[in-house]
């Protein structure tokens, strides 16, 4: 008879041996940029463009189901459609920060500028036709509302595109002089 533990026949067996546990490590990251300029989206700048989209749309709707297809209509559909497609391009332009990326060499701030003051004065002519051409005619009557009504907010966004830019270093007239000029 042997003394010991376990059973007889079997050897001694060693206690198993527990793995360590693994224990995985992200690398350190930099917090990335959020791509989408969030202020830009909830501020003055981004709801006023939105306004724009909406009524350009309205203003190509009501001149598109005029009765009357004339040269005049055509004119307030060219303006109407041009400002909206512009104004998408400038809003994710905006929305996504690219102005500075991709407008090193470009006055993109005067440019944007003379955009609005374009398309004000667009609006201004557009308004008159639709005006003139609305004897009888409730859909270019609502058209020429809904014009003098983007007239109205693009000569709004004239004002602040003249501030940025007046407050920028770039295009004609500003250039170098932003720091140096004292308004009263």
């Amino acid at each position: 008879m042997s003394s010991g533990t376990g059973s007889p026949g079997s050897a001694h067996q060693p206690a198993p041996i527990e793995a360590m546990p693994t224990v995985y490590r992200e690398p350190a990251q930099e917090p990335t940029e959020n791509p989408v300029d969030v202020d830009f989206l909830r501020g003055l700048g981004g709801i006023l463009k939105i306004i724009e989209m909406i009524l350009s749309l309205v203003v190509f709707i009501c001149a598109s189901a005029s009765s009357y297809h004339t040269d005049a209509c055509g004119w307030i559909q060219f303006v109407s459609m041009t400002a909206f497609v512009v104004t998408v391009m400038l809003y994710i332009f905006h929305a996504f920060k690219l102005p500075p990326k991709f407008t090193k060499n470009i006055p993109f701030k005067f440019s944007e500028f003379c955009y609005y003051a374009m398309f004000t004065v667009f609006y201004f002519i557009s308004g008159v036709v639709a005006a003139c051409y609305a004897t009888g005619n409730p859909a270019l009557s609502a058209a020429a509302f809904f014009t003098f009504a983007s007239m109205l907010v693009f000569g709004i966004d004239i004002y602040y595109r003249f501030d940025a830019w007046r407050h920028s270093n770039e295009g004609p007239f500003f250039s170098g002089m932003a720091h140096n000029v004292t308004m009263p």
